[in-house]
């Protein structure tokens, strides 16, 4: 729960600026253009912050699989399979912007400017449920992620005051029998990350209406459970084990300098303070119960730049903290002790979230186009989606690319192709890509959804 006011605000005005706007008296700002500079600058940000194109989720928490053993070397020959079958492609209804799914049981769920939230049948491409927002077409803020599904009911999010300058965001509880609103909870900003709402064992720990607190929520009636507040820190909240942590990091240079990773008991809130680390740090992830945090330890201004870091590994269990020189990881999806991201330039980058050497460095031939609005601003490939079974994680570009990488060693196993419709570049935004049963994958990238099941090249072995 990155509850930065200062970036808030900042956001704010860059909106209401530009929807004043009227260049030489021709009229207002083209719609929408206000919401997606703020998506740019918020994705840049981010960028800048953590080094990686992560999401929706962003890049504070990869994505965590869970440890699986593997086997088998890579088959010594380079062939590269293009087998696999396209099991069916959809463009999302109204003519609106899709920003961030998630999956749920037999069905994907993505939310847009025009839509709280959608289902589609991950069998059959079809839509199986639909909520269109309140004031469709007003824009609205684009979301970084869908919290998730559980038990029944979606959890995603929502303008707060649609159709104004300044929306502002609420954490909404869908049910899916039903499609009524069980709830909301106005937060305090307009974050929208994987870390401004997390599911935890017996609730939903979301940001409050105010700045610097967090708030457990009953799953099915919204009602306050307990409050954590804190001081002087930008904590960001995940759930490891079904435990709320959170990560806290000090928030100007007059606040003590130091970092703190602070679990949060489940039924009462009480807090304890499971390890506290000297300096500034940043949260780019967890490699199964441990939290994995940057500290820099050069003379750059932030993690994104070249230079070196500490990776600073937190065992949530014993309180374990060791540390690890390393020049090279930013964040980005862990799969298996696996750090993956991948470079403006197509590369995709291992790093070990044991002591951050880099693994391998394989080129992937994803369509990644230059932005001509923004300097040094690119289309950005998707997070890894990993499939830990066959070692193999996935990528995919906005214009429908696909490629598979071995895990183990980053040879490029598998290349496939969605056939979409040319999408408008948007520098700094990333497309989506989950797994899907066995070996299914569903990307989304603008309006156009797709699963396809891949079949890569095998390991020997295997």
């Amino acid at each position: 729960m990155n509850a930065d006011q200062h970036t808030d605000q900042l956001d704010r005005t860059l909106r209401d600026t530009l929807q004043a706007w009227a260049p030489d008296a021709t009229g207002p700002a083209p719609a929408g253009l206000a919401d997606r500079l703020v998506r740019r600058r918020r994705r840049r940000t981010a960028l800048r912050v953590a080094g990686a194109a992560l999401g929706l989720t962003a890049v504070a928490f990869g994505t965590v699989l869970v440890t699986d053993p593997g086997g088998g070397e890579p088959s010594p020959a380079h062939h590269v399979s293009r087998e696999g079958k396209l099991r069916w492609q959809t463009t999302l209804p109204g003519k609106t912007t899709w920003d961030a799914c998630a999956m749920g049981p037999g069905a994907v769920y993505c939310r847009g400017a025009g839509y709280d939230g959608i289902g589609v049948d991950t069998r059959t491409g079809k839509v199986v449920w639909q909520r269109e927002a309140e004031r469709k077409g007003d824009g609205g803020t684009p979301a970084g992620s869908v919290t998730g599904v559980r038990d029944g009911i979606l959890y995603s999010y929502a303008d707060h005051a649609p159709g104004t300058s300044n929306p502002r965001t609420d954490l909404v509880a869908v049910d899916l029998d039903s499609h009524k609103v069980l709830w909301k909870q106005k937060l305090a900003d307009d974050s929208r990350d994987a870390d401004s709402a997390v599911l935890f064992d017996g609730g939903v720990l979301a940001n409050t209406p105010t700045f610097k607190s967090a708030a457990a929520l009953d799953p099915k009636t919204g009602r306050t459970l307990w409050t954590y507040k804190w001081k002087r820190a930008d904590c960001s909240a995940v759930a490891i084990g079904g435990v709320p942590y959170l990560t806290c990091s000090p928030d100007s240079e007059k606040a003590p300098q130091r970092s703190t990773v602070v679990r949060l008991d489940p039924r009462t809130g009480r807090p304890h303070t499971v390890a506290t680390v000297a300096g500034m740090t940043y949260a780019i992830g967890r490699d199964g119960d441990t939290v994995l945090l940057a500290r820099l330890a050069g003379k750059q201004d932030h993690v994104g730049e070249p230079g070196p870091v500490d990776l600073i590994r937190v065992d949530t269990g014993t309180g374990k903290v060791t540390r690890h020189r390393a020049d090279g990881p930013r964040g980005g999806v862990i799969a298996d002790g696996v750090m993956l991201t991948v470079r403006s330039d197509g590369t995709a980058l291992a790093w070990s979230a044991t002591n951050g050497k880099q693994l391998w460095a394989s080129p992937t031939g994803l369509r990644l186009r230059k932005d001509p609005t923004g300097p040094d601003t690119y289309e950005l490939a998707s997070p890894a989606a990993v499939n830990l079974p066959d070692r193999v994680a996935y990528f995919l570009d906005p214009t429908g690319n696909l490629v598979g990488l071995d895990l183990d060693n980053g040879t490029v196993r598998w290349r496939g192709k969605a056939d979409l419709p040319e999408q408008p570049l948007l520098g700094g935004v990333f497309p989506q890509l989950m797994t899907e049963g066995r070996h299914g994958l569903i990307g989304q990238t603008g309006d156009a959804l797709f699963r396809i099941d891949p079949k890569p090249t095998p390991r020997s072995g295997s």
